[in-house]
């Protein structure tokens, strides 16, 4: 986590906790995200798995499909990410939107960057497959048949 996360995380810890209701269950909730993607997140980048001639193409399908599936739901969600509150909301409810959509969309660690980063990992591991595929002796056409055209 970044500087600027952390102390985006520690003032919405501090909002919620003054606030308490409804802004500080959002608040909670938020956390609890935050920690369950983290853990998604870690475990993704530390997962192994064999690939041989038999299972080559099923596994590249299988990658390649998830990260065109992750991809296509969070362009989708990225439109419902960004809090907006009106002028009237006052100071602190804007100030705490900002912090907000930065956590969510923006930081360098946000929510949308680290699944832009899975993501991009997926694509790599796909194409590390496309070559493994290669290199067992399948044909152009098979390859390009579960994986598209590739360049």
């Amino acid at each position: 986590m970044t500087q600027e996360s952390a102390g985006a995380d520690a003032a919405l810890s501090a909002v919620g906790a003054a606030a308490g209701g409804a802004v500080g269950a959002a608040v909670s909730m938020f956390r609890a995200a935050s920690g369950a993607l983290d853990g998604i997140m870690a475990g993704a980048s530390s997962q192994k798995f064999h690939v041989n001639k038999d299972n080559v193409l099923k596994a590249g399908l299988i990658i390649q499909d998830q990260a065109e599936v992750l991809n296509r739901a969070l362009r989708s969600a990225k439109r419902d990410l960004q809090v907006h509150v009106g002028e009237s909301s006052g100071i602190v409810s804007a100030d705490i939107s900002g912090l907000w959509n930065r956590r969510l969309m923006t930081d360098e660690d946000s929510y949308v960057g680290r699944i832009e980063q899975y993501v991009e990992t997926l694509d790599k591991l796909s194409a590390q497959l496309q070559q493994s595929a290669k290199q067992y002796g399948f044909t152009e056409e098979e390859i390009t048949t579960v994986f598209g055209k590739t360049t």
